[in-house]
């Protein structure tokens, strides 16, 4: 099985480069689109990277609203037809074309055990550091410093369950690299740029370490961007004020 990922920015070198061109029969379209070419690049699925989608272009057009009538990416289609989108989901389908890559566990409990913690990830920790980041920006407004800190100390205890699991665990399930692995590592890589700054990082350090052992896998390193920590976590900055 060949899956095509289009993408309005096409990354990597070596095996991945390879790896674009292959010949195709799956579509999908998506920007946010690392833990599926992840799943993909550790099952052995091979993916490509058109360069011609636009998005806020192209999945507005009548074409593709025909197809995935959300309008949203990322999506997948199949050469027999077969669509879906939401990311999560086209992870877990691209995970099951490799089953004996152990993405989704050896079995059904372990296969129970990938979801629950990438919806804990998702739920609890990327949803916080959404809502922060646009709350800091002025997105969300009018700024408050209460819902700010709440935010974050519901995201911390999240991280501090993850780094409590970690602390006897090198992965999240089993003794080898699932997609929890990879959905978790790009969540937290995200908080890396707004929450997750020197003190957290000192508090959380098996997270930490997670995060570096997943990130620096050889197959990945094509797909993961390098990690940016901030020293302190990003507040709010409120704008200028004209000077009269």
């Amino acid at each position: 099985m060949s899956i095509t990922l289009w993408s309005t920015r096409v990354q990597g070198s070596g095996k991945t480069a390879r790896l674009l061109n292959s010949c195709l029969t799956v579509v999908l379209i998506l920007i946010m689109d690392g833990w599926i070419r992840a799943a993909a690049a550790l099952g052995g699925i091979p993916i490509e990277l058109p360069a011609a989608y636009k998005h806020y272009v192209d999945n507005t057009k009548p074409e593709f609203l025909a197809k995935f009538p959300h309008g949203k990416i990322p999506g997948l289609e199949t050469a027999d037809g077969f669509k879906l989108f939401e990311s999560v989901a086209i992870a877990r389908y691209v995970a099951a074309l490799a089953p004996d890559s152990g993405l989704l566990g050896k079995d059904l409990k372990e296969s129970a055990l990938v979801d629950q913690w990438i919806h804990l990830a998702e739920s609890e920790i990327d949803l916080y550091t959404s809502l922060i980041g646009n709350l800091i920006r002025g997105v969300i407004s009018p700024y408050s410093k209460a819902i700010h800190t709440t935010f974050a100390q519901r995201q911390l205890r999240a991280l501090q369950t993850l780094n409590t699991h970690l602390a006897s665990h090198t992965f999240f399930v089993g003794e080898r690299i699932t997609l929890a692995d990879i959905h978790v590592a790009m969540i937290i890589q995200r908080t890396t740029w707004v929450t997750f700054d020197a003190p957290l990082r000192k508090q959380l350090n098996h997270l930490v370490r997670h995060l570096e052992t997943i990130i620096n896998q050889p197959l990945f390193r094509d797909i993961f961007t390098p990690v940016a920590y901030v020293e302190k976590a990003l507040g709010y900055m409120p704008p200028k004020k004209d000077v009269k």
